[in-house]
């Protein structure tokens, strides 16, 4: 159980920072949703740290903004943008 809460508390941390603090780049590596918004914009089947923090550097200082684009991508806000990771194209 305490490995659960050692990636839910930073994740936390960054979401109070981002919503509650406004923050203005808060782009969280341990977002589920932000991933899946990064590979779907940069076809990337699997985004790893070290190519999250290549991203990270680009969009910075802007990554609140990002975060916000990312999560709506994910949510299928561009119709036809499939994720590379489904392993289904549309």
């Amino acid at each position: 159980k305490t490995e659960s809460y050692v990636r839910v508390i930073p994740l936390t941390a960054e979401m109070l920072l981002l919503f509650t603090l406004q923050r203005p780049d808060v782009l969280s590596y341990g977002d589920l949703g932000i991933h899946r918004g990064m590979r779907m914009v940069y076809r990337h089947r699997k985004i790893t740290k070290k190519l999250f923090a290549k991203y990270r550097r680009r969009l910075s200082p802007c990554g609140s903004v990002a975060s916000l684009y990312f999560w709506m991508v994910a949510g299928g806000a561009i119709p036809g943008l499939a994720d590379p990771a489904d392993g289904k194209r549309k």
